[in-house]
């Protein structure tokens, strides 16, 4: 069957009580759950049931609603719910299976242990139980414990005294900052102005102040001390007072020693002159030379005429008498001056020491305040943050209420799961005390903690070890643990094995520094070896077997000599990087890669199976610049990645800046110069020196803006980046597909936002104030080629994570515990202190017992970073020195530790003796000395003579390409238009064939159409003020005076204005006017009701040749009439294009397109045969088709099966607009048949191919 260990944590656990299960890393924990699941689902082990009476079991079978799981991610619940559900139906299978089928069961010995508990004529209705269960899962009471705690007070809300509906915030920095004002209000304004000016000393402001308190905000339940001492209420008017005094006592000391300065300055200077000889050197660094000297005097002068403050003059701080040094023999006389200063200092330090009393005081108090202020605001808005939900269900559990709300919980979650236990903080732990009674055996209640103490890394977040300290204290006698890693090779558990056990035994206080020798209960937190369940195949580097765990020892000037942290990084990063990138080009020759079990070929080596585990940005930068400069990509994935933390989100910040307020310059010219942006400096110069072209982008803007109040941010934001062309820009860049779907996924957030925001300016707010303080609830987006690159992760980002091979080359840094990042946390008896003292000076005990936990959850975090290679783990070791020390101090980091229980190791040889000693007792471990050359990354390496290759040395790829009616009509562009307006430039070129005779008049009638500039930039003109009569609406364009002025004067700064009048005569013409020849019925402008200006469409193209399409057009539109022949061009990829119309009327759809092209100087040049030969002289055929077959995969696809393309499809328009006023109006109407239609979107979407009749033969 299967080993007893193992069966006894899968089949016998008891569920019943409280139940502890340490799961170490790989060993198959969600696995486990999910298995004691289907126990619960089936009501296995009940003594009374039809399974072996073990009478471990639950009461009773339960269902997916009663079972309650919680974890600590959306991620992880909803792989917990999947697994369970998948679980379920495995189970379902095995009791179904008969005799003689029972592969599942033959292939899984856990369910096949399972079934054995029951009698055979039991498995048709354990099947039963189980399928009910799998198909009820959507309902299951799987969640984070956030969502679960939300849940329960709104369920509750009677017991809880809470709200039905209440909003959860989920960033509180703006609420707590806001409570943090009204603290300071309350507190400091009122204050006379000495006791503010204190206070305004020590915080600056209340954002200040705000900064200080974050820290005590997250930890509520921590007991705040000063110097060790806890601190006492009451105290803060009197130490404010006596601050304010010592503040005043400096300020008359300062005036007192500047008096003395005054009232002897040339005596002072003089006797200055005469000390020089015999001034110390090294407290007056640079007496001897002159400029110095003459710096000091100066120096003096200033202050003593009031220009600088004392504490801003460092040389004449220096001149108070015990300040004063001399060189041996030298004799300071007697003057007032170095007296005063002398009292100066020592009213500075009383009044440090003042301050150094108020401080914590203050914080103490505003940390109260605040948190009872901040409380009574969400309620009162009906509001809750994430913590405020824990604290809430906590304290209902804690009211006169909370054992009834106890005793309902109970009975709708009579057994509970509670995953990653090991991060709960002391409120949770609170709630499941209340709720089931840790370490009770309650027979209608069970309570099963799972997780493993020695990945408790997340004390950041708020996660406590000592509260699991004290569940596994409460829980004792029934402990189990997981002790088989299915995650690692044999190899590799071996080695994480052999560092963790010479610890637990060779130091006093063990591995993970929780035994005390004195301590009769032993070491609360144990480590336990496990065993290997092994992998299939084998890790080769350069085609030999890779050692489980590497140390790659880097040496500096001699075995004595030290590397301080930068070097460390430096040297570290160029030997992982030279290792990687030799790595994948082995890789490229089948020298590295994977080796099946069978032997049957080695699986090369990719860049995605490498991850590089870091602290922080700065190791992630240093390995980054160290890959890219060998030619390797790869991708930072950080535990706190915020979307509103990138560049890319500034820059929409000031883009929407921009285009809220166009009419603003300096705001204009910002968001043009953004790096997103793209635009070159040469560009911007340009623009600022040329008013009209600044103007056009002025207008630009202004459209977004409509653009953003008629139809959302969203469409705006892609309106700018196809006007831009910033796709193509960014994924030129390094990086550029990771910033490109940053700007889509702000995009986005910015509409989805919107929609609950009143106006623009309040979206802009929103942003700034996520990008001031970014959140973590818009992470990153991750994209499927970030896999394929090398992985560069936090160690806290890689938890629960596994990779095949993992680089540690920073292993040896680490952070002492410093008041600068945060007050000190520790624990006395599992209860937390945060020490307030500034400096550790002041407070030994406290920084000790702070920088101790530091260590030893440093040493978890080791843990946690050795555990997560499949094959082989490669760490960066060298003797590091912190500080100022000279000789290495690698003992203060958990590698130290773990090498050498905190004796010292302070060079290179005790380094090299450490992990050897470790090598000798397990030969998974290696030890590899010696520099590595600079290797550059070799892509596309040809593969060695030898055996044919199982696959193709060389793969043919299709060209793939963005397409458009300008880009095929005009063979010289490299690529599809990006904008509009591109577009239309491309499309009013000047050719020189003219469809009139050469001898024709040539002279337009004045004031007239035909009189209008001609070429590509009147065009574009003509165009936007299309456009901009669509914006402001058809029907009502002509009495939008501000328009008409605008339109107005961009005619005059193009110098253009003597076409005035035949412009508004042409736009009234444009708006009126029956779009069909005279005589037949065809909408107007003006009476169109559904209409958009400008769309762009992308659809689809699948290897189609230019000549078929030609083909197809020349058989099917104006047949028999010559036309240029398109050039040959395969169209596979996408097709791209702008609609200067798009129009439905009376249950019809037209694509409408204008153009300004002159056919001759009067309305007789456009008449049909004349249109119709421009038309085809430019291949507008193929324009029109373009549109056509869009509007018919858009209506296709949005209409459905109600579709059809007699019904609903109008035709394509073309308009000259200079022959509004001709008998055809300037109108030229196509509607290719339905077969037409179909048989070129077959041939475009590769389906078949066009044939001259029309047809697609597939």
């Amino acid at each position: 069957m299967m080993s007893s260990p193992e069966r006894a944590i899968a089949l016998d656990l008891p569920l019943t009580g409280s139940q502890l299960i340490e799961a170490s890393a790989g060993t198959g924990k969600t696995f486990t759950i999910a298995l004691l699941y289907v126990r619960l689902v089936l009501g296995h082990g009940q003594s009374d049931s039809d399974a072996s009476p073990h009478g471990d079991g639950f009461s009773r079978p339960l269902v997916p609603p009663e079972i309650l799981v919680v974890t600590f991610t959306e991620a992880a619940s909803l792989e917990l719910r999947d697994r369970i559900r998948e679980r379920l139906v495995q189970a379902t299978e095995a009791f179904r299976a008969e005799d003689g089928n029972d592969g599942l069961v033959d292939r899984d010995p856990l369910l096949a242990g399972l079934r054995a508990d029951y009698a055979r004529e039991a498995w048709p209705r354990c099947a039963r139980s189980l399928q009910l269960a799998a198909e009820w899962m959507d309902d299951a009471a799987i969640s984070t414990i956030h969502s679960w705690t939300q849940r329960m007070l709104k369920e509750h809300a009677f017991d809880s005294g809470k709200l039905f509906r209440q909003e959860i915030v989920t960033d509180l920095n703006g609420p707590t900052l806001e409570a943090v004002t009204d603290y300071w209000r309350s507190r400091v304004y009122p204050l006379s102005e000495p006791l503010a000016a204190v206070m305004v000393g020590l915080f600056g402001s209340p954002q200040g102040l705000h900064s200080q308190l974050r820290r005590l905000l997250q930890r509520e339940e921590a007991t705040l001390v000063s110097a060790g001492e806890p601190l006492a209420a009451g105290d803060l008017d009197s130490l404010l007072a006596r601050a304010a005094l010592s503040r005043e006592a400096l300020r008359v000391a300062e005036a007192d020693a500047r008096d003395a300065y005054r009232q002897a300055a040339d005596e002072i200077h003089r006797t200055l002159h005469d000390l020089r000889g015999v001034m110390n050197g090294t407290t007056f660094r640079g007496v001897n030379r002159d400029e110095t000297f003459a710096g000091w005097l100066a120096e003096l002068s200033e202050w003593g005429a009031g220009q600088h403050a004392l504490e801003e003059s460092p040389f004449v701080q220096k001149l108070a008498r015990e300040r004063f040094r001399l060189k041996k023999g030298g004799v300071l006389p007697a003057l007032a001056l170095f007296d005063a200063l002398q009292t100066w200092h020592e009213q500075q330090a009383a009044g440090e020491l003042a301050q150094r009393e108020l401080q914590p005081a203050v914080l103490a108090e505003a940390r109260d305040w605040v948190g009872q202020r901040l409380a009574a605001q969400l309620e009162a808005r009906a509001q809750m943050g994430f913590d405020g939900m824990i604290r809430g269900l906590a304290g209902a559990l804690d009211s006169d209420a909370g054992e009834a709300l106890a005793r309902r919980i109970r009975t709708q979650f009579p057994v509970a799961m509670i995953d990653e236990f090991q991060d709960t903080d002391p409120a949770q732990y609170r709630i499941f005390q209340r709720i089931y009674g840790i370490g009770s055996a309650a027979p209608d209640a069970a309570l099963i903690l799972i997780g493993d103490p020695k990945q408790a890394i997340y004390g950041f977040r708020g996660g406590d070890i000592h509260t699991y300290l004290a569940a596994r204290e409460a829980t004792r006698g029934c402990h189990h643990t997981l002790g088989r890693n299915f995650r690692s090779s044999a190899g590799a558990v071996r080695a994480v094995n052999q560092l963790f056990l010479q610890a637990e035994s060779a130091y006093p206080r063990a591995a993970f520094r929780f035994a005390e020798p004195d301590n009769p209960d032993g070491n609360p937190l144990p480590f336990h070896p496990v065993d290997a369940n092994g992998r299939d195949e084998q890790l080769l580097l350069d085609g030999e077997p890779a050692p489980a765990m590497t140390g790659w020892l880097l040496a500096g000037d001699g075995d004595l000599a030290c590397f301080n942290k930068q070097a460390y990084l430096r040297e570290a990063a160029r030997h992982c990087a030279n290792r990687i990138a030799g790595w994948l080009n082995q890789a490229q020759a089948r020298r590295s890669g994977f080796l099946a079990r069978d032997g049957d070929g080695v699986t090369p080596l990719k860049a995605g199976d490498i991850a590089v585990l870091v602290r922080d940005r700065k190791e992630a930068k240093a390995i980054r610049e160290a890959l890219a400069a060998r030619g390797l990509a790869s991708v930072y994935l950080s535990d706190r990645d915020s979307v509103f933390a990138t560049p890319e989100a500034r820059d929409l910040h000031h883009w929407l800046r921009a285009m809220a307020s166009p009419e603003d310059p300096a705001l204009l010219r910002v968001a043009l110069a953004t790096a997103t942006l793209g635009r070159s400096l040469g560009w911007l110069d340009a623009l600022q020196r040329d008013e009209m072209a600044f103007e056009d982008t002025q207008a630009r803007f202004i459209h977004y803006r409509q653009l953003w109040q008629r139809r959302g941010v969203l469409p705006a934001l892609r309106r700018l980046l196809h006007d831009f062309h910033v796709p193509e820009s960014l994924l030129g860049r390094e990086q550029g597909e990771r910033a490109l779907t940053n700007l889509l996924h702000l995009a986005e957030w910015a509409q989805q936002s919107s929609d609950s925001l009143d106006g623009d300016h309040a979206l802009i707010r929103l942003l700034a104030g996520h990008i001031a303080e970014p959140g973590a609830d818009e992470q990153v987006l991750r994209l499927e080629s970030d896999a394929e690159l090398i992985q560069v992760v936090t160690i806290f980002k890689s938890k629960g994570l596994e990779y095949p091979v993992v680089a540690l080359p920073f292993l040896c840094t680490y952070r002492e515990v410093d008041a600068r990042y945060g007050s000190p946390l520790y624990h006395v008896d599992h209860r937390p202190f945060l020490e307030l003292a500034a400096k550790k000076e002041l407070a030994p005990e406290g920084f000790q017992r702070a920088d101790d936990e530091r260590l030893s959850e440093e040493v978890r975090l080791l843990y946690v970073a050795l555990t997560r290679a499949r094959h082989a783990t490669f760490i960066g070791l060298a003797p590091l020195a912190v500080g100022p020390s000279r000789t290495a101090t690698l003992h203060k980091s958990a590698l130290g530790y773990l090498l050498a229980g905190g004796e010292k190791i302070p060079d290179l040889q005790s380094l090299r003796a450490c992990w050897l000693a470790q090598a000798e007792h397990c030969a998974d471990i290696h030890l590899e000395e010696g520099g590595s050359t600079d290797t550059v990354h070799e892509t596309g390496a040809a593969p060695p003579v030898g055996k044919a290759a199982r696959l193709p040395g060389h793969t043919s790829f299709k060209p793939w390409w963005i397409a458009s009616y300008s880009a095929l009509r005009y063979l010289g562009l490299e690529r599809a238009p990006e904008t509009a307006d591109a577009e239309v430039r491309d499309d009013e070129r000047e050719t020189p064939l003219s469809p009139r005779g050469q001898d024709e008049p040539q002279t337009p009638a004045p004031g007239s159409l035909h009189a209008f500039p001609r070429g590509p930039e009147p065009g574009t003109f003509l165009h936007g003020v299309l456009e901009d009569l669509a914006d402001r609406g058809f029907d009502r364009a002509l009495e939008d005076g501000p328009l008409l002025a605008q339109i107005a004067e961009r005619l005059r700064k193009r110098g253009w204005d003597a076409h005035a009048q035949a412009l508004h005569h042409g736009m009234q013409a444009w708006l009126t006017t029956p779009l069909a020849p005279s005589g037949e019925n065809g909408p107007t402008l003006a009476h169109l009701s559904r209409y958009r200006a400008e769309p762009d469409f992308w659809f689809a193209t699948t290897d189609a040749t230019t000549p078929a399409v030609d083909r197809l057009l020349q058989a099917q539109l104006f047949s028999g009439a010559p036309r240029p022949p398109l050039g040959e061009q395969r169209l596979n990829g996408l097709m791209k294009g702008f609609i200067d119309l798009l129009a439905e009327h009376e249950g019809r759809f037209y694509v409408i397109d204008w153009k300004s092209t002159w056919l001759g100087v009067d309305d007789s040049a456009y008449h049909a045969e004349a249109m119709q030969t421009a038309l085809l002289d430019k291949r507008y055929d193929l324009q029109l088709a373009i549109y056509l077959i869009a509007l018919h995969r858009h209506l296709r696809h949005s209409l459905g099966e109600s579709y059809d393309y007699d019904r609903h499809v109008g035709g394509a328009m073309l308009v000259f607009l200079r022959g509004i006023d001709a008998p055809s109006r300037g109108v030229v109407t196509i509607k290719p048949s339905l077969a037409v239609i179909q048989a070129l979107d077959d041939c475009l979407a590769g389906a078949g191919s066009c044939t001259a009749a029309g047809e697609c033969t597939a």
